[in-house]
């Protein structure tokens, strides 16, 4: 194991990468340079903001100006090469210029999604040894300047807080005053050469199958997804590419999309920092929207809400989905709509992006792929008898993440240990036939039947269940059948009613019945909610969904 701040590409694995083209010597700040120098007032962001019910056009040059101030406020609060700086913002312009000042003073970014609490900050805080976070003072109702205030005395390692709004409530360095600073030189010739192999980002995996775990990941590593889900994505010239998305600034797929991909297309990030579906419509009408990324619920949302008021997006090219399951009905929906075909994407913390129906794939396959793998990426399916069907997908290449963060303070270890590198997704997956795979289940959310010898398959399950006009939304877990050790689990169906009818188990098992699915695959029960709980992207946590049915029955003894 390593620690964080040493942690770098293996030589072999940069001479390899460089050698096919997917990595490189520059980094993102010089795609900044470069389009500040040629594009100055083009826009870089166009955001909304709820708080003031506004919207604002940030061009490069501001974009550009705001990076190097806070690198400059980095530096002269003590951050050096390989220290973590952790920063818990709502989804803002300023939140994107964060990555890019942490990497531009050495440092590796952590950002956290506005919603985790007191519990969960604390825990991926102590876990990397952040020298510095950065939060909002109050957002959506959570006072996160009094929680960071509560818990700094356990941080040993935590130097600063700095907090954007009202940092003399809890004695914090304040973000406008301390950080930015308009008036502090922002000449930032000390610093040490860019290191495009080195550690610059942790993110924390959304933890929808239990604790999060923090990932590592290198400029060239995110270079090396972005670029191929830019390419594949867009093909229009410098400038033009508007990319808006639903997805958080803060985890994964938003920055892919919205930050570095616009770095790399010179066009322009269109987002909010609070979802409302008729508001984003109207901000992507007005920046002339080219391609859009979304979860599948808050991709139904926008197309209820386009319903009712139709807008002209006539710029628009591109609509991608992806992070859970994507409901077969949604892709016919989308052209329906937007007059433009569904393009599924499937992707993990740990690879960035892994692979997007192609442009020249039928239009409704996303209902049936999750798409072929971007370039410099491979991927495999392993069934347990080497034959065909359902199988652990593992991935291997140059998005791959340089490691991950274990419990141990400041510790690190590899994505693999396998001589050969491939990384073992946790993802259920069958090939589609075309070059690309379908997504059936989470390892950890797998259900073996032992009286038939197979693997149920989940997802399969599900979308025929959602299929159901009685059925709004569904999540399939096993649970306890009664509280012996050992004994046999129930295939458990919770169910969200499309209605104010419930749907009885016997009319479910008859739908699948008349779809042609496996008498053996049947839920054996049925229990409903109103809603079902999910994480930032939309993952249903199966987790807390069987965590809450076994106790129900231990409690029943």
């Amino acid at each position: 194991m390593t620690t964080l701040a040493l942690l770098s590409a293996r030589p072999e694995q940069a001479r390899l990468n460089r050698e096919n083209g997917w990595w490189r010597d520059e980094t993102f700040l010089d795609d900044l340079a470069a389009w500040v120098r040629v594009r100055p007032d083009a826009p870089a962001f166009v955001t909304g903001r709820s708080r003031e019910g506004t919207v604002r056009t940030v061009t490069y040059k501001e974009y550009d100006q705001q990076v190097r101030r806070v690198a400059a406020g980095l530096y002269d609060l003590g951050v050096r090469t390989g220290d973590v700086v952790a920063f818990q913002l709502p989804d803002w312009w300023e939140t994107a210029a964060m990555f890019l000042a942490c990497m531009r003073v050495g440092a590796i970014a952590q950002p956290m999604v506005p919603e985790l609490r007191g519990r969960e900050i604390e825990r991926v805080l102590g876990r990397t040894s952040a020298r510095i976070c950065v939060i909002i003072d109050e957002w959506a109702g959570f006072d996160h300047s009094a929680a960071l205030q509560e818990m700094a005395y356990r941080l040993p390692h935590l130097r600063h807080r700095v907090v954007y709004g009202d940092s003399a409530r809890t004695g914090a360095l304040d973000f406008h005053r301390d950080l930015v600073n308009d008036h502090r030189d922002d000449d930032l010739s000390m610093l040490p050469p860019l290191d495009p192999d080195r550690a610059c980002l942790v993110l924390f995996t959304s933890g929808s199958t239990g604790e999060a775990k923090g990932v590592l990941h290198s400029s060239n590593t995110i270079y090396a997804g972005s670029r191929g889900m830019t390419d594949a994505t867009t093909s229009l010239a410098p400038g033009v590419d508007r990319a808006a998305a639903t997805l958080k600034i803060s985890h994964i797929a938003g920055p892919l999309w919205m930050l570095f991909g616009t770095l790399l297309s010179g066009g322009a990030a269109v987002f909010q920092d609070m979802f409302d579906a008729d508001e984003l419509l109207d901000l992507m009408e007005a920046a002339g929207v080219t391609r859009l990324l979304s979860t599948p619920p808050k991709l139904a949302a926008l197309l209820d809400a386009q319903r009712r008021r139709g807008r002209p997006i006539e710029s628009l090219h591109t609509v991608c989905a992806g992070g859970t399951t994507i409901p077969p009905d949604l892709v016919p929906q989308v052209r329906d709509v937007f007059d433009v075909p569904l393009r599924s994407v499937w992707g993990m913390t740990e690879i960035v992006v892994g692979t997007v129906v192609g442009q020249d794939d039928p239009e409704d396959w996303s209902a049936h792929s999750d798409g072929r793998a971007l370039p410099g990426l491979e991927l495999r399916v392993v069934t347990p008898d080497g034959g065909p069907g359902a199988g652990s997908l593992q991935v291997r290449g140059a998005s791959l993440c340089l490691g991950t963060v274990t419990k141990d303070i400041g510790d690190v270890t590899p994505p693999t240990d396998t001589e050969d590198g491939w990384f073992d997704t946790g993802d259920l997956a069958r090939e589609d036939g075309r070059g690309g795979i379908r997504i059936v289940g989470r390892t950890a959310d797998r259900i073996y039947d032992p009286s038939a010898n197979f693997m149920i398959p989940v997802r399969d399950l599900e979308d025929e269940l959602m299929r159901h006009p009685l059925v709004h939304d569904v999540a399939i877990v096993a649970c306890r059948m009664t509280a012996e050790d050992g004994a046999p689990e129930d295939v458990l169906a919770v169910v969200v009613p499309a209605g104010d009818r419930r749907p009885t188990l016997p009319e479910l098992c008859a739908h699948l019945d008349e779809c042609g699915m496996t008498s053996w695959y049947h839920p054996t029960r049925l229990e409903f909610q109103d809603s079902l709980p999910r994480d930032p992207l939309g993952k249903i946590r199966k987790y807390q969904l069987r965590d809450h049915y076994d106790a129900l029955v231990l409690a029943a003894g």
